[in-house]
């Protein structure tokens, strides 16, 4: 006996097309098309699955805070120190730029549009 199963599905028309066009460029059969595709639908929903599951635990049981804060310590534990240095020019008003030297700045070389 084989390990497959043959199945007939009806899906949009439009569907269908980006189907047709994606699997033609990755060369996969249409078979192969809806295997990958019913495969990655069934690991998302057992991944979401256990996503629940997971918080479903965490709200019935949750944990204590100084196992939070026991966690992060060591989690943190190897990073180093910080400390913010010296202060940053951007925050300093700019000069005013003497208008003999505004005018000598290289003007735009893209051409004005005309109005129409």
């Amino acid at each position: 006996m084989s390990g497959f199963t043959k199945i007939a599905v009806t899906v949009p028309t439009e569907t269908y097309t980006v189907v047709e066009r994606l699997r033609l460029r990755l060369g996969k059969s249409r078979s192969a098309a809806v295997a990958l595709a019913l495969a990655q639908w069934v690991r998302d929903a057992d991944l979401a699955e256990a996503d629940r599951r997971y918080v479903d635990g965490y709200l019935r049981i949750p944990e204590a805070v100084d196992e939070v804060r026991a966690v992060a310590a060591q989690a943190t534990s190897h990073w180093d120190t910080w400390s913010p240095g010296a202060p940053s020019r951007a925050a300093e008003p700019r000069p005013e730029v003497r208008a003999e030297v505004r005018d000598r700045r290289p003007r735009s070389r893209t051409p004005k549009r005309s109005r129409r």
